[in-house]
């Protein structure tokens, strides 16, 4: 089973509602592999797995959009991509040429370090900083992040700024998603290399436990969670979700925000892992 975490595992106060809760273990009862796919990196999902006491009932996590699959039960990295410094370079200098300065993430691997690098504060990129307290390192250029295990670039503000600053990049390769996270004022552009997706870390994830499509069931709320849903057999979409994303999935979730995400989960095994 594959879950999203903001908007979809947790409520909008990144809670855990207690059917989803439920849900979890009853997956652990039968059996079946429960997986994380999230944008955040491991030093926002370490905190998460231990402020909520997650760790005994999730398996692997998917971070970074598919840019590292962790083994949590053994605290082992099993894939990690790197982004390369060549095409994060292409980036910044075409959003610097439309005004635009990118944060730019590193994969911190005991989840300490600091891991969110920037020169300026461009558009909303400042309540990305404020919510991640401790984590933010104000950098000269790029020379400072040489060596690092660059996994994504992102930028905040206005959907009209972010849809601009998405085009601009046309050609280069890289993977875009623009998405609306209730944790942040605005909307977020997630940049990630070509290729690498939520969908590649469930694939990869799949053929190492022998599961495949038919097997899994995915559910997200988000765009980035839409090639998620192409590595299931059973696709959910949130209520609250992107029409896109709804039409995409097999099933959407009911508007109950205390634990819809649990009952799509229960009818799932409850109909033998079928739709």
């Amino acid at each position: 089973m594959l879950s999203d975490i903001d908007g979809t595992l947790l409520d909008d106060g990144g809670e855990l509602p207690a059917l989803n809760r439920n849900a979890l273990e009853a997956s652990r009862r039968e059996g079946v592999f429960v997986a994380l796919a999230t944008g955040r990196r491991w030093s926002t999902t370490k905190r998460l797995l231990e402020r909520l006491d997650l760790a005994p009932l999730v398996d692997y996590a998917i971070m970074n959009n598919g840019m590292v699959v962790k083994d949590l039960r053994r605290d082992a990295v099993l894939q990690a991509h790197a982004f390369p410094l060549s095409t994060v370079i292409q980036v910044i200098e075409r959003w610097n040429s439309l005004g635009y300065e990118p944060i730019v993430l590193s994969h911190s691997r005991n989840g300490l370090e600091p891991d969110i690098f920037y020169r300026t504060l461009s558009l909303m990129n400042g309540d990305f900083i404020e919510k991640n307290p401790g984590q933010g390192r104000l950098i000269d250029g790029v020379e400072n992040i040489m060596g690092l295990d660059l996994v994504e670039l992102l930028l905040l503000g206005p959907h009209p700024e972010l849809l601009h600053a998405e085009k601009s990049l046309f050609g280069l390769p890289v993977e875009t998603a623009l998405i609306k996270n209730s944790f942040y004022r605005e909307w977020m552009l997630e940049i990630t290399p070509l290729g690498i997706s939520k969908l590649s870390g469930a694939l990869f994830l799949q053929e190492k436990l022998g599961v495949g499509k038919q097997g899994t069931m995915a559910i997200g709320d988000s765009a980035n969670d839409l090639p998620l849903l192409e590595a299931a057999g059973h696709a959910v979409a949130m209520a609250h979700a992107p029409e896109g994303l709804k039409a995409r999935a097999h099933a959407v979730a009911g508007d109950n925000p205390s634990g819809s995400m649990g009952q799509a989960v229960m009818a799932w095994l409850e109909n033998g892992l079928r739709v």
